[in-house]
């Protein structure tokens, strides 16, 4: 069959159309396609490339932070001691023990096994008494400046002192004897200004001395005597008293006492073992485990 001269035409262009859509589909659409992709990665790739940016700009003050973090949490734990057995605690209480400078004598030490204990400040609050008509009266006053300065204060205290801690502690029991209740004052100083030699450094070391009691006798006594003296003088202004509203005559106190003092007849038969002083001891030692040293990780993540 033949075709017209119109005919062949329109086969023509649509012959055209179909190579053109075909020539489309087949190889501009899937560089068009390539071309997204690529700019989407490309577009990746410089988001990455800002965040690295961005990290390397802070890589340098993060390591000062963490280096200064370390280098505060080293000091800090170094009030404390390392985690220690019960035979490492035996050598460090005799090390405490070599450098006092006091008079005591150590008996009876035990030892207790390794445990924790939760350090936490504390903080004073005084007490208020409160009832619904000073509720009443006072429900206008507004807290003056300083005392909204003395919540302020102790608000910034708590944000820094924080919360509570748990760390390692062992215990150690003793009986200290010594000739003075001075002697063993002195020791419960000792105690609390315990510094220990570290890597060149004085650091005062975390010890708790708790259930010391003392029992001063010479005080007591001239207590009894000032309460003894003030009775009877109230005795005899009462007795003068009594006779003169009766309007009687008191009479002379003649007998005398001539019974020894009991605390003459006491002194009398005392031994040495009476003129020394003991106390029982409780001593805490505090433990913390160490950070590691981040500087080598640090250096490692440069290369």
């Amino acid at each position: 069959m033949k075709l017209s001269k119109q005919e062949r035409i329109g086969v023509l262009v649509i012959a055209v159309i179909l190579i053109l859509g075909l020539g489309i589909w087949f190889m501009i659409v899937p560089k068009i396609n390539a071309i997204n992709a690529s700019n989407a990665q490309l577009d990746a790739k410089k988001a990455e490339l800002v965040a690295a940016e961005e990290r390397r700009a802070l890589k340098d003050p993060l390591k000062e932070q963490v280096l200064d973090a370390y280098e505060k949490g080293e000091n800090l734990a170094n009030m404390f001691f390392e985690e220690m057995t019960p035979y490492e605690v035996d050598v460090e209480l005799r090390r405490f023990l070599e450098q006092l400078d006091v008079n005591v004598i150590v008996e009876s030490v035990t030892i207790g096994g390794a445990t924790t204990y939760t350090l936490a400040p504390s903080y004073f609050t005084e007490g208020k008494v409160t009832y619904p008509l000073k509720e009443y009266v006072t429900a206008n006053i507004q807290p003056t400046e300083e005392e909204l300065a003395a919540a302020s204060r102790q608000t910034i205290l708590r944000d820094t002192l924080g919360t509570s801690q748990t760390v390692g502690a062992i215990s150690v029991d003793f009986q200290i004897k010594a000739l003075s209740q001075e002697d063993l004052i002195k020791f419960c100083d000792e105690v609390n200004a315990y510094y220990k030699d570290e890597n060149g450094t004085s650091t005062r070391k975390a010890i708790m001395m708790d259930g010391a009691g003392f029992q001063f006798d010479e005080i007591e006594k001239e207590y009894a005597k000032i309460m003894e003296a003030i009775e009877l003088e109230a005795k005899d202004t009462a007795l003068d008293e009594l006779y003169k509203n009766h309007g009687l005559k008191r009479p002379s106190d003649t007998a005398v006492d001539t019974t020894p003092d009991e605390e003459e007849k006491k002194d009398e038969t005392l031994t040495l073992v009476d003129y020394i002083y003991s106390m029982p001891v409780h001593l805490t030692f505090y433990s913390v485990e160490r950070m590691q040293d981040p500087t080598e990780q640090l250096e490692a993540q440069e290369q």
